[in-house]
């Protein structure tokens, strides 16, 4: 992955105390959202100063999830085949974009958010936003929900950096992985 470098990373789960997401504020239902959020915040809370608090670069967002909130779509689907009442919640919930910009406030990143279906694609958005100086970093946030209720739900996030030779004395990280098993 010429050009990026992975400046820091967090997921969910990571150790057998990881039983439940966080809740947020706003969102309801469904894992998806939490998921990414905290995500995020363990990733953000490991990414390195170089600027010994000088200002960080802007950050772009990608969201990367196959499927989107599997949970809040059986949720909505559930009600109208019921003919329940759907909450507004659920209508700014519905894409990942919501997600995406509660991230965006709560770190405070100012760069472009993006919502993708692929790590590839996500890796390649994340590359160009660097390369045209939209962003100086970008956090890529996939989400991935249980197919089967019971089934683990799970959360990667990669800070990704300008890689060796477009930012002197970097040095090269790993791969991203967002999961196991998986290249971007």
């Amino acid at each position: 992955m010429a050009g990026l470098r992975v400046l820091s990373s967090g997921q969910w789960p990571e150790s057998v105390e990881d039983r439940g997401a966080p809740g947020i504020a706003g969102f309801v239902v469904s894992s998806f959202s939490p998921l990414a959020a905290e995500a995020a915040r363990r990733c953000l809370l490991r990414r390195p100063d170089p600027s010994g608090g000088a200002g960080r670069p802007v950050t772009a967002v990608v969201v990367v999830s196959p499927l989107g909130d599997l949970a809040g779509a059986a949720h909505v689907a559930e009600a109208v085949d019921g003919g329940a009442r759907i909450g507004p919640l659920l209508f700014f919930q519905a894409v990942p974009n919501a997600v995406a910009g509660h991230v965006a406030a709560r770190w405070q990143l100012t760069g472009p958010v993006v919502c993708v279906a692929d790590t590839a694609t996500a890796t390649a958005v994340a590359a160009l936003l660097l390369a045209d100086g939209d962003a100086g970093e970008a956090l890529l946030i996939r989400v991935d929900q249980a197919h089967t209720p019971g089934g683990p739900d799970r959360a990667a996030a990669v800070l990704l950096g300008p890689g060796p030779g477009t930012n002197p004395g970097s040095r090269p990280g790993p791969e991203p992985q967002l999961h196991e098993g998986e290249q971007p």
